[in-house]
């Protein structure tokens, strides 16, 4: 007949234990990642969730047996990023504004500050208009200037929010910015649409 199933040793060590626990975590978080991509956000959220319980437990587990060194903060950081993402997906803000700043206002995570971005984008979908920019702003300081190209977005964000409030001259600056820096077509039209905004026709018509 068939071979017995193998027994799981009954000496596992919590060190095993606590292995095993990070590989279902990783996992929960490669589900949920699935889910999103599938748009099925709901249950996204959920296993999201899932997983942020079972990384606090792994962490309580590891400081009980003296295994604190071994304490995953890339681990602790890809859940809280995960969670805050299917947060938004769902459009829990406040959840995920929460879940953004625990991971931004943590010393270990050196990166972390280019994560207002997010936080200024659902500011920006409540109409949250002023909020919005103060994190874009904050997240700007953060990135290297090598990051040419994820520094102009940030600031056409804020162009954006400057318009939706109404302040042309503020956007104008912005926009201004990027075309001298990496003008695209875009920005060309919402230059010129501030331009027409604040009556300014000479400026309009070189724009054109």
């Amino acid at each position: 007949g068939p071979a017995p199933p193998l027994q799981k040793r009954a000496d596992n060590s919590p060190e095993d234990m606590c292995r095993e626990i990070e590989k279902e975590v990783n996992g929960l978080i490669e589900e949920s990642a699935l889910l999103s991509v599938k748009k099925q956000h709901a249950a996204a959220l959920e296993k999201a969730k899932e997983a942020g319980k079972r990384e606090r437990y792994l962490c309580k587990q590891r400081e009980q047996n003296q295994l604190a060194d071994q304490i995953n903060i890339d681990l602790t950081y890809s859940v809280c990023f995960n969670l805050a993402n299917q947060y938004h997906a769902n459009q829990m803000y406040t959840e995920a504004l929460n879940t953004y700043s625990l991971i931004v206002k943590n010393k270990q995570y050196a990166q972390s500050g280019r994560l207002r971005v997010n936080m200024g984008n659902i500011y920006y979908e409540q109409q949250k208009y002023p909020a919005a920019i103060k994190m874009y702003r904050m997240a700007l300081d953060q990135i290297p200037n090598t990051g040419k190209e994820i520094k102009h977005k940030i600031v056409r964000n804020i162009g954006n929010a400057f318009v939706r409030l109404g302040q042309f001259q503020d956007a104008l600056a912005s926009y201004e910015q990027i075309m001298e820096g990496s003008p695209d077509l875009q920005t060309g039209f919402n230059l010129v649409l501030c331009y027409y905004a604040l009556g300014d026709k000479e400026r309009m018509r070189k724009g054109f």
